[in-house]
């Protein structure tokens, strides 16, 4: 209930696109998308866009890339799109097999793929993935979203966002949310 979001304090949200399997590969459709990004924009609420990427080539990110530009042509979203690059506790994930070099070469090309289009591009990982598994300094040029859910911080890097609780209560939606800050406004 995005009405109840937005009554909640709630100014921004990032909609999900997609998903693609850390498994199989295949690229999934959120299918709630379409009424969640109209239903927030309504609202009132400033919205982006993600997908949760576990691509492993160059043609797979095209693909991704190429469906949440897609799929925002009939929206005017003013917040970024963000390329959600996470390791899976699987330890057999696709993306998890990457290099580090391998890894931030696609990070990178998928951020370039968005700015050349027009768009903001982001980058959400948490604290293992932006200090180990992601060369930071090839990627400063992108703004990040660091998930992190402890007091006690130190990470070296800038970020324009912080995930601080996946653990959130917000009206209008049933189950936990994470909880996030953005230190500098998109939309305005």
């Amino acid at each position: 209930d995005w009405q109840a979001v937005a009554g909640d304090g709630v100014e921004f949200a990032f909609i999900r696109v997609a998903n693609r399997g850390y498994g199989t590969g295949k690229l999934v459709e959120d299918e709630q998308f379409e009424k969640n990004i109209k239903g927030a924009m309504d609202a009132g609420i400033h919205v982006g866009v993600y997908i949760y990427s576990q691509a492993v080539n160059e043609q797979e990110i095209a693909e991704e890339a190429e469906l949440v530009m897609q799929k925002l042509a009939a929206h005017d979203v003013k917040c970024p799109i963000v390329y959600d690059v996470e390791k899976t506790a699987d330890p057999n994930g696709r993306m998890n097999q990457l290099s580090v070099e391998e890894r931030t070469r696609l990070t990178q090309l998928f951020c370039q793929t968005v700015e050349t289009a027009g768009y903001k591009p982001i980058i959400y990982h948490n604290m293992e993935m932006g200090a180990l598994m992601l060369d930071i300094e090839p990627l400063e040029q992108y703004d990040k979203w660091l998930a992190y859910y402890n007091d006690d911080m130190y990470y070296p890097y800038e970020y324009k966002i912080w995930q601080y609780s996946d653990k959130g209560k917000v009206s209008g939606i049933a189950s936990e949310v994470d909880l996030n800050i953005c230190f500098e406004p998109f939309w305005e």
